[in-house]
């Protein structure tokens, strides 16, 4: 167990036992209205209440057409909110006592309840794309205790364990967890830790009595629960955007790979229908070489034969290049760069200071090599392109002009162009393969009068 995991467990029991002390007025059944609100107030309460219900019948509306959980857990997590305040309203602000009348402290614990349920099953569907299964253990164990909770509430007609763990604890002691674990965060995440973050510090706020002691009165809960409602709603949507974009960009390198691997069937056809007629030029101009006794026949014979040799093995290297076999094994970076110079047909400058082989998968590098070469040949036609290999790392410069400031952080996004009839994914899959395939790093800057791409590993 994670020392700052055992740090926040006792907080929780510290309070815990605090609770116990001054549990005479925690479970005492006062419901007299105390503060009034004025028509101001009365008001914001309206609209902080039009925009949870908005947001509930809302998320509803998604869930009957996605099918999905984790709208519906957030409806009814908004749904149950809603009556929660509603009914808190009733039993201590002025004058909803006598527009709602649902002075029912059994109803505010059973409501309170169902929103930390539902608020959790919530926060566990959205954060498994993030952690997998690692907080499922903590949330369900809330979990457990809450519907214990509910069923003393029920039989009991009032709830203990909420009573002395308000339920803004659990929920921040299970946010605080994702916030340390998660290690690379993105918009709908933080959506989700300042939405909840807001609802806390107020709640956190009026429950040391600061309200009290102040008399500072004003609907704080509710502007912090509708803007909540709103950040999570935000967070849900762009998630499922998120989604959405991972799926397309997958089917997108699905059929990029298929079409790899067809040409890689088909030059292995052509590979073999070549083959043979190769190698009877090759049987040929030998047999004309020892017949013949002319130097300069002899001379443009075997230049004829390196021309078939050559034949022979770039036709070789395409057959490599386009085969999607997923093998890994060790190659030599110089070697490879030339292989997909050879496919690119482009002439490249190599400069090897300090030479090196690496175990990986050699088709994959050479898409990389390929794709960053491409990508400046198609910006400058006779671009200078100098590939520059000191181990541990690759450069790739040229002379194509650089890359605008305003875009260069954007280069690597799927689907990111400035050039027509283009994808966009190339150097998005050039990245992919050497982070997340080779474990390595693929930056760009701009030096000079151009680009420089840097591959690390």
């Amino acid at each position: 167990m994670n020392k700052m995991f055992k740090f926040k467990l006792i907080v929780v029991f510290a309070l815990f036992v605090v609770a116990l002390f001054h549990h005479e007025e925690i479970l005492a059944q006062n419901s007299d209205a105390i503060y009034s609100y004025d028509t101001v107030k009365v008001m914001i309460v309206t609209l902080c209440f039009g925009i949870i219900l908005s947001t509930a019948l809302y998320n509803l509306a998604l869930f009957w057409y996605l099918k999905s959980k984790q709208h519906l857990y957030y409806a009814l997590a908004q749904l149950f909110t809603l009556m929660f305040l509603i009914n808190l309203d009733s039993l201590y602000i002025k004058p909803f006592d006598e527009v709602f009348g649902l002075k029912s402290l059994f109803l505010l614990d059973i409501y309170q309840i169902l929103m930390l349920v539902f608020s959790l099953l919530f926060i566990k569907v959205f954060i498994h794309s993030y952690l997998g299964s690692k907080l499922d253990k903590l949330i369900d164990i809330i979990l457990y205790l809450a519907i214990a909770d509910f069923v003393f509430a029920l039989l009991f007609s009032h709830a203990i364990i909420t009573k002395f763990i308000p339920i803004f604890i659990p929920i921040w002691l299970v946010l605080s967890e994702a916030n340390r674990l998660v290690e690379k965060k993105d918009i709908p995440f933080y959506y989700l830790l300042f939405g909840w973050g807001v609802v806390l510090l107020i709640v956190g706020v009026e429950y040391i009595g600061f309200v009290d002691f102040s008399g500072l009165v004003f609907p704080f809960l509710h502007i912090a629960l509708a803007i909540d409602s709103l950040l999570l709603s935000f967070a849900i949507s762009y998630k499922f955007k998120l989604i959405e974009d991972e799926r397309r960009l997958q089917q997108t390198l699905f059929l990029k790979q298929a079409r790899l691997a067809s040409m890689g069937e088909m030059i292995a056809i052509i590979a073999h229908q070549w083959r043979q007629p190769l190698n009877f030029l090759s049987f040929s101009l030998m047999t004309i070489k020892k017949k013949c006794e002319n130097k300069a026949t002899k001379e443009t014979i075997k230049e004829a034969s390196e021309q078939i040799q050559y034949m022979s093995r770039t036709i070789e290297i395409f057959r490599n290049f386009y085969n999607p076999s997923k093998q890994k094994e060790e190659f030599d970076i110089k070697t490879s760069c030339e292989n997909a110079l050879k496919i690119a047909n482009i002439k490249v400058k190599i400069d090897e200071k300090k030479p090196f082989t690496f175990y990986a998968n050699k088709n994959e590098f050479e898409q990389v090599i390929l794709n960053i070469i491409n990508n400046a040949k198609d910006i400058k036609k006779d671009v200078q392109i100098t590939i520059t290999i000191d181990k541990p790392t690759i450069a790739i410069e040229d002379n194509a002009g650089g890359i605008d400031k305003k875009i260069i952080d954007k280069i690597f996004e799927p689907y990111f162009t400035t050039k027509k009839q283009n994808d966009g994914i190339g150097l998005y899959i050039a990245k992919t393969i050497v982070e997340k395939e080779m474990g390595g790093k693929l930056s760009v800057s701009n030096v000079g009068d151009g680009a420089r791409f840097e591959i690390s590993f």
